[in-house]
């Protein structure tokens, strides 16, 4: 309301005496109260003042997730009288601004501050927006070898294009997460020593950690007894002293190159009296001989990975189809999977193992369709799952929160006319006939006259998916559906999680899953690998060297659910090759037989055990894949073959275990030998209690000229039919 002469008299308004005020003083009060509360906005009538509302600061720079206090004022008065607004962010009542997590593109917000009293009067500041000061907080591992590397940092307010820094040198980085950054480099000698790695996050803002974490570079023997024992373990048949010793010095990268170049394992094709009577038993016993004595102990251990993810069981395949099928894994073990894909597609082992082989056209006069095994479970089994995943192995759920289906019944019928007309190659001189006679020693080969022509609808399910058009050949179709499948996001951490599983860790974590796809995708990792999506060594290697898989490698960095149950064959070997046995393979191989897990004889197409069987009454439930094979009687049976080896003879295998029996050991003090076994076949790692229990068993040993061995001998039996040593972590 106006400022009035009626209402000013009204309240005997007196000046500052206390008396009566004049009337010029009424006059001046009068202006300039009218003037006084039109800029505190009771009106703006007849005033030439008008309300000035400002916000401190004007402008500002704020980084993401921090704070900033804003103040109005009006006409220089500071006042709580008004309404904030934000952008960008969020301002609490009192001017308290937090910035977004996550800066906005674009990366400005404003701040506006209006009058409680009159909407009509504002104000507004500018601010841009920045990405946050990374925060450091750890680096694993934080000592690490002359060569490549692959570092895990750890810490706070990382955003996507940060950089890891290895001292001056930016390394090539993988935003894992807000929290996770992986990166890899290679280290020089002139690095030795104490490198500073800090965290550097990109425009706008451009900043780099305040916080840092040393790595040490160490030159000479860089890896320790434990971690050249638990590298072998993971990448080979089994430890030796002497390989423990040559990977000491040359260190984890080196190894894998010389592993990627070696010359390749074989097996011999089986004798006529062998194919009359089918006998697989020669085959399956040069896999242990091989696995034993040959160079190639990479390449081997990826090959039977291969074997027990691409199922082809001698049980249905005979003997001569069953031998080209393990060179091929060889052969492949280190080039592209989609390499492995398409060879193992056209084997004839595969073909005649789910029914690709004389895989007939859908016929309407016969009422027949294709086949659809070898669809169904190379889409199931070999490449993809039955539901889709997230990068890190994740199963991706609908909006209902319910599993996404890989693919459908029609796919699946899709795929199978993709695979008909192939047939055996044709044994020479004879001419390619449609269904011609059984021939293991070439790969399939198409008639175009049984290859249904008809247009299919592949993958993915729905408007989207991937169309062969009709009236392509047996090749094109088959090429189009293994690039169809080859493509799907699904494959690499599919792939990769099982291959994690059979050669590290039965329960990897979800980023070490997504760091090994990403290997996979880019076809390249610490120098490894071709650059094309699929590349097995770049694979191998990204599994081998991730922090996840070394953080063993020093005792205090073990985490209890790591490592996997050594799985029958593996179990033998390691033993065998621990002790440098000479063997023909038949002792291993009768082992393997009795405890489910015949070298070559997958009991079906879902191999010996499952990758996804969880370990009853676990709490959090754990994957252990090979515990599927574990019961009362082959638990007993592992002791039995650990025993019999120690102490008995073992038809067709030799092995001498003087040099321990030769070693001192006073059960009561020192004992040398226990401590070589402990770092050969525990990689240092024996419990406290293990250790007392074995040094109580020894003292039991009488004295006399065979108490070394003899004790020799009852430590090695007590190792190895631990459940320390049978899981290997």
């Amino acid at each position: 309301m106006a400022f009035s002469k009626e209402l000013f008299w009204q309240y005997r308004v007196k000046d500052f005496t206390g008396g009566p005020m004049s009337k010029l003083s009424y006059a001046v009060v009068r202006f300039l109260g009218s003037c006084l509360l039109a800029t505190i906005a009771f009106t703006s009538g007849g005033c030439s003042h008008p309300m000035d509302l400002a916000t401190t600061p004007g402008s500002a720079n704020v980084r993401a997730g921090d704070t900033l206090q804003f103040t109005a004022t009006v006409n220089g008065v500071a006042t709580s009288a008004v309404t904030w607004t934000a952008t960008a962010g969020t301002i609490n009542a009192t001017g308290l601004y937090t910035a977004p997590g996550t800066v906005p593109n674009p990366n400005s917000a404003t701040v506006q501050a209006v009058s409680s009293s009159n909407s009509s009067v504002m104000a507004s500041s500018t601010i841009t927006l920045q990405n946050p000061i990374p925060v450091v907080s750890s680096v694993s591992p934080s000592t690490i070898g002359v060569g490549a590397f692959t570092l895990i940092v750890t810490g706070s307010k990382f955003v996507s294009g940060a950089q890891v820094m290895f001292g001056s040198t930016a390394l090539t980085t993988v935003f894992d997460s807000s929290t996770e950054l992986t990166a890899s480099g290679t280290a020089t000698t002139l690095q030795s020593g104490n490198v500073t790695v800090t965290v550097a996050n990109p425009d706008p803002g451009a900043v780099t950690s305040t916080t840092s974490k040393i790595a040490q570079v160490v030159t000479g023997q860089s890896v320790t007894l434990a971690a050249a024992t638990r590298f072998l373990e993971q990448s080979t048949f089994g430890p030796t002293p002497t390989a423990v010793t040559q990977l000491q010095v040359t260190g984890f990268t080196p190894f894998l190159t010389d592993q990627f170049s070696s010359n390749v394992s074989t097996y011999s094709d089986p004798g006529a009296t062998d194919i009359t009577n089918n006998n697989l038993v020669p085959t399956q016993r040069t896999l242990f001989t091989n696995a034993l004595t040959n160079p190639d102990q990479l390449r081997q251990r990826v090959a039977l990975a291969l074997s027990e993810i691409w199922v082809v069981s001698g049980n249905t395949i005979q003997v001569q189809g069953m031998t080209p099928y393990m060179r091929l894994l060889l052969q492949d073990a280190f080039a592209n999977y989609r390499t492995i894909m398409g060879d193992i597609t056209l084997s004839p082992a595969m073909g005649r193992y789910l029914d690709m082989v004389n895989n007939d056209k859908p016929s309407t006069t016969l009422g027949t369709h294709a086949n659809e095994n070898y669809a169904r479970e190379l889409m199931q089994l070999f490449t993809l799952g039955v539901y889709q995943l997230n990068e890190d192995g994740s199963i991706k759920n609908d909006s209902s929160g319910n599993p996404i289906a890989t693919y459908d019944q029609n796919t699946v019928q899709a795929m199978a006319r993709v695979f008909t007309g192939w047939t055996y190659a044709p044994i020479p001189p004879a001419a390619i006939q449609t269904h011609d006679p059984q021939n293991y020693a070439s790969p399939m080969v198409a008639v175009e006259s049984n290859h249904d022509m008809a247009s299919k609808t592949l993958l993915p399910p729905g408007a989207t998916a991937t169309v062969l058009p009709a009236g392509q050949s047996s090749v094109t179709d088959l090429n189009g559906a293994l690039d169809n499948i080859f493509a799907q996001t699904s494959l690499p951490p599919f792939v990769c999680k099982q291959m994690i599983q059979h050669l590290v860790t039965s329960n990897p974590s979800a980023a070490y899953v997504k760091r090994v796809a990403d290997a996979f995708v880019a076809g390249q990792f610490a120098g490894f690998g071709a650059g094309k999506r699929g590349d097995m060594q770049a694979t191998i290697a990204a599994i081998l060297l991730d922090p996840e898989a070394r953080r063993g490698d020093l005792p205090a960095t073990t985490v209890a659910t790591d490592g996997h149950l050594r799985e029958p064959i593996l179990y033998a070997a390691n033993i065998a090759r621990a002790f440098g046995a000479t063997s023909d393979g038949a002792a291993l191989t009768n082992f393997a037989n009795s405890v489910s897990e015949p070298p070559l004889r997958s009991p079906s197409v879902f191999n010996f055990f499952a990758p996804d069987f969880s370990i009853p009454e676990t709490s959090p439930t754990l994957l252990g894949p090979e515990f599927n094979l574990q019961t009362t009687a082959t638990s007993l049976l592992r002791i039995n073959f650990a025993y019999q080896f120690a102490f008995t003879t073992i038809a067709g295998t030799a092995v001498d275990f003087s040099s321990y029996g030769n070693m001192a050991c006073n059960p009561a003090g020192a004992c040398p030998m226990l401590d070589s076994l402990n770092t050969l076949l525990l990689h240092g790692a024996m419990s406290a209690s293990t250790r007392a229990s074995i040094l109580t068993a020894l003292n039991a040993v009488p004295a006399g000229a065979t108490q070394g061995l003899t004790r020799a001998r009852t430590a090695i039996y007590l190792i190895t039919s631990s459940s320390q040593y049978q899981v290997e972590f």
